[in-house]
């Protein structure tokens, strides 16, 4: 029996996949690339906003004439949109099999393999499911990431999460470093943990900062990375071992939103701009060149000229060294899409176009702090578009295409010296291992 999965969304649906892959693989099944070739096509859907769900279910009606050809065939879809529209998928996509939402995957071989029952939705929640002792399929040789939590409990008027991961679920520690060790013994030298606000984590005796300096003490890992992290739950201890281990990297993707406190307020993001600035000065302030990013929201329902303003000075105030820039959308089913809306279309694009400019200036200028430097290189893969170069990133999370100077392979690390910039990407020679 064959498997395909086809993942959409963020880097928990990633996670989740390999998770998937793995308690299919456990009962005998077989990956491939190839949907024609696959018993079971699995599509990991994100429903983060209308469109994501919309070029889903595009994707999943490309392979209907599948269905027709191989009766067999079962389509499944999991995830977020899973969850999110439930028993509704059948009248869009009727030649589909199953939904399945997070919750049940470790039911998923039972029910597609011994169909015992006629039931073909499976989207309740389950608070007590959080994957013990399940790990997730390597996502590379040398890199992958480990989920620590499942779900939310911020409720942003602007999310939908919340509704389709259910609340906050944090993993057992022991759980997590035995997984950790698991990707170390095979060879694993960078980890990315994962959490909806994956710095609020807390089990037991261990707090977030705990468990990442329990993470780096493991023989074999190199770097550790980890998103998304919430501005609330950055503190005194956690901040101090950002700083003070040199395994975790010098790298930190921390979400604004907006640079208005009103905005802010009305977002129900838990912080103002003060605390956020503060945050980024303290990384900056031991390191000029810690790299932080953010997602940015324009055109948010009531936001005023003058909210707008004040996002673009704490855009320039913070110096991101990059930037995922939304235009604001309404999404069915969260507390502000019930908001009469402000803003037209027209007013959002110009002012999400506004700050892509002013973002762009900035990451260029952040990467040109690189230019004379030895940098740190994990290698990843060769270049597409010249097989005799490679393509590696810097501990603070900066892609780098060099030249080797001998053979070298994915997840081996090099040192460059960074002496061109093409647009984004800097460019170095090998001048060390």
């Amino acid at each position: 029996m064959k498997y395909h999965i086809a993942t959409f969304g963020c880097q928990m649906n990633e996670y989740d996949s390999g998770l998937l892959a793995n308690l299919l693989e456990s009962v005998g099944c077989q990956v491939t690339s190839k949907k024609e070739e696959a018993d079971f096509i699995f599509f990991n859907t994100c429903s983060i906003r209308e469109k994501a769900e919309d070029t889903a279910i595009a994707r999943i009606s490309q392979i209907k004439s599948l269905k027709y050809k191989n009766p067999n065939l079962k389509i499944i879809i999991v995830g977020c949109m899973a969850k999110n529209k439930g028993k509704a998928l059948f009248k869009r996509l009727p030649f589909i099999d199953y939904v399945i939402g997070p919750d049940h995957y470790k039911e998923i071989p039972e029910i597609i393999l011994k169909q015992k029952s006629y039931q073909r939705v499976y989207t309740e929640f389950d608070e007590t499911e959080n994957y013990q002792g399940a790990y997730a399929k390597l996502q590379t040789p040398y890199s992958t990431s480990i989920g620590i939590q499942r779900g939310c409990n911020k409720r942003c008027s602007y999310c939908i999460v919340p509704y389709v991961r259910g609340k906050e679920k944090n993993r057992d520690p022991l759980d997590i470093l035995a997984e950790v060790q698991s990707a170390a013994d095979r060879g694993v030298s960078e980890i990315m943990l994962l959490g909806q606000t994956v710095n609020a984590y807390h089990k037991d005796d261990f707090s977030f900062a705990t468990l990442l300096d329990k993470i780096s003490q493991i023989n074999g890992i190199e770097r550790i990375r980890f998103t998304s992290p919430h501005p609330k739950h950055y503190n005194d201890e956690l901040i101090d071992v950002l700083l003070s281990n040199s395994k975790i990297c010098n790298h930190v993707h921390l979400p604004l939103q907006s640079g208005s406190d009103a905005i802010l307020k009305k977002m129900r993001r838990q912080y103002n701009v003060e605390n956020f600035l503060s945050i980024v000065e303290r990384f900056r302030n031991n390191n000029p060149l810690y790299a932080v990013t953010t997602d940015i929201i324009s055109g948010f329902v009531g936001e005023t000229d003058e909210d707008f303003e004040q996002t673009l000075e704490v855009v320039k105030k913070a110096q991101f060294d990059n930037a995922f820039m939304f235009i604001y959308s309404p999404r069915a089913g969260t507390e502000s899409f019930q908001e009469k809306e402000t803003l037209s279309e027209e007013e959002k694009q110009e002012r999400h176009e506004r700050l892509v400019v002013i973002q762009n200036e900035i990451t260029m200028q952040r990467n040109k702090l690189m230019f004379n430097r030895n940098e740190k290189i994990l290698v990843e893969r060769p270049s597409t578009k010249d097989p005799d170069e490679w393509v590696g990133k810097t501990e603070n999370f900066k892609k780098v295409i060099f030249k080797p100077t001998k053979i070298v392979h994915p997840g081996d690390y090099v040192v460059c010296h960074i002496n061109d910039i093409r647009g984004w990407t800097l460019r170095g020679e090998v001048v060390g291992e």
